[in-house]
Formats: structure tokens, sequence, C-alpha cells
């Protein structure tokens, strides 16, 4: 088949990039179903003979891609609606990012291999849209929090000259003066009253 060609190729040429996968279901065209394809195989009635017939069509198709089973109850196919067969590809935020029609009309790897380039670039990004994409607000507000805080510890404050919330090499040399303008009591030293915090609002 030339779909099957198709998905083992584009497996091959994305594997380091998009993760592939197979979910076995309802047989479509089971040997005793209504409709029929000549195929030896009749409905599994448990989970176990499910696995087993999916074994066996893996093995005939030459598929190496990972294979998931969907319980009897079907539940995977009935959610993403994909008997007979369909293909999907979900974005890395975890959205469906291409939905195939349902086949055999509708199964089309060349979609596929479209919807994935698409997917791949948008994913692509330059330096300066990893800065764009910085949360700025959330940094933002840290920096206004944090800004809060040191302004309302007296030792900082007092070193901090220029006000910038940085101390440079000049305030660092000058940090033992600029610290004296602490000592209210005027004994050469800092008690733990005169470095304490200023509280909000005063």
């Amino acid at each position: 088949m030339r779909s099957v060609g198709q998905l083992k190729e584009m497996q091959s040429k994305y594997a380091d990039k998009v993760q592939f996968f197979i979910i076995y279901s309802r047989e479509a065209h089971a040997a005793d179903s209504d409709r029929p394809a000549g195929f030896d195989v009749e409905q599994p009635v448990s989970t176990e003979e499910r696995r087993e017939v999916a074994l066996k069509f893996l093995k005939q198709m030459g598929l190496e891609i990972p294979a998931l089973l969907d319980d009897i109850d079907d539940k995977t196919s009935q959610d993403y609606v994909s008997l007979p067969d369909r293909l999907y590809l979900v974005g890395k935020d975890g959205n469906i990012a291409y939905a195939g029609d349902k086949g055999p009309r509708g199964f089309k790897p060349d979609e596929l291999e479209e919807a994935i380039e698409d997917e791949l670039k948008a994913n692509v990004k330059t330096p300066a849209a990893e800065a764009e994409s910085l949360p700025r607000e959330n940094g933002s507000r840290e920096n206004e929090r944090m800004t809060r805080m040191l302004s309302r510890i007296p030792a900082f404050a007092a070193i901090n000259k220029d006000g910038d919330n940085q101390l440079s090499a000049a305030e660092i040399e000058a940090a033992a003066e600029a610290l004296l303008t602490l000592d209210k009591d005027g004994d050469g030293e800092l008690s733990r009253e005169e470095l304490r915090p200023t509280r909000r609002g005063r």
C-alpha cells in the first residue's frame, strides 16, 4: 500500500521531531461483519484477541511504528471518530493540529506531512521571538516586588545611594560610611532595631 509506505518514510524523516503512533482498534471489515473485505479475520471479542490480531497485522505490513491498542470498548475510536482509519496530528500544546477525513478516501499522508511541516515551522523560534515570548508581565511583577522589599531594608537603602536597586563598585566601597548614617544613637554599632526593615506604609 502506497499510504503505508508514505507513513514509513515520514517516520524516518521526522524521527527526531515527531513521535508516530498507530492505534489499533475495531476491524472495519472483519470476516463476520456486514462489510467483509476478503480478510480472514473475525471481529475480536476481547482486548486480548484484538492484541493478537493487531500483532499479526503489524507484522504483515512490516510496520515498525509504535502501536497502541484501543480497548475492546472502542473508547478511543469513538472519541476520535476514527473508523475505518484516520490520520491525526497532535501539537506540542496537546491540541489537535490536523484531523484528516475518515478513510479510505480521507486517508491522505501528504496532507499529514504538510501539517507536520506547518507545525514544526510554528514552533521554531528565533532569538527575537524567544525574547518576545518571555513572561514579561510576571517578570515585571517580580521586579516590582523585589524593589519594594529592598527599599524596606535600611542597610541596602543606605548603601544604594542612587536608588537604582543595584550596588555599584563605588557604592560598595563607600558602604561603611553609608551604614553609619543608620547609627541613630551614635554608639558606632548598628543594633537590630536600627537594621530592622521598615513596615509597609511607613
